[in-house]
């Protein structure tokens, strides 16, 4: 005899959902990215404290830093220069970004599914609904964006193009 499937079961399957999706965006962050940069791929975890002092460098960058002490995961600390330092930064926000961005839609699509097949069948990297999708894809495009902005104007102050 099957279980009859009440509705408050699928808040609860829904909670258990969203748990999931924040979990492993936070894994995934935590983990870090690998960065090509001009001395070779390096990898960086993305801890708090990781984004924290990546920040820093590149704040530092902004205000006229041509290099910055650093370290990538099991390295060395060492001078990084101001371009690695923005490749750094942009790659870092970049993930970030996505990732927050989608976890944030995946949770809106978790709690407004009403079927509880389709809820169960919700994982994180599922491809979100088409307008959910259309809405990040907005996002994380005008995002893109911003930071490319950012980019050529550091990029023209340190070529003596004029003030940022």
């Amino acid at each position: 005899m099957a279980l009859k499937w009440k509705k408050e079961d699928l808040k609860t399957l829904a909670e258990k959902k969203v748990e999931m999706a924040n979990s492993t965006c936070e894994a995934l962050i935590y983990a870090g990215i690998d960065v090509e940069l001009s001395g070779g791929t390096e990898h960086f975890a993305l801890e708090p404290n990781d984004q924290t002092n990546i920040d820093s460098m590149f704040t530092a960058i902004t205000l006229g830093a041509t290099q910055y002490p650093y370290h990538a995961d099991g390295s060395q600390c060492k001078m990084y220069v101001a371009a690695d330092i923005m490749t750094l930064y942009v790659a870092y926000k970049s993930f970030v970004t996505y990732q927050t961005t989608y976890n944030n839609f995946l949770k809106i699509w978790i709690n407004r599914e009403a079927d509880k097949n389709a809820l169960a069948g919700i994982t994180y990297g599922s491809t979100l609904p088409e307008d959910l999708l259309t809405q990040m894809q907005e996002i994380i495009a005008a995002a893109q964006a911003e930071i490319e902005s950012v980019v050529a104007k550091l990029t023209q102050q340190a070529a003596g193009g004029g003030n940022a």
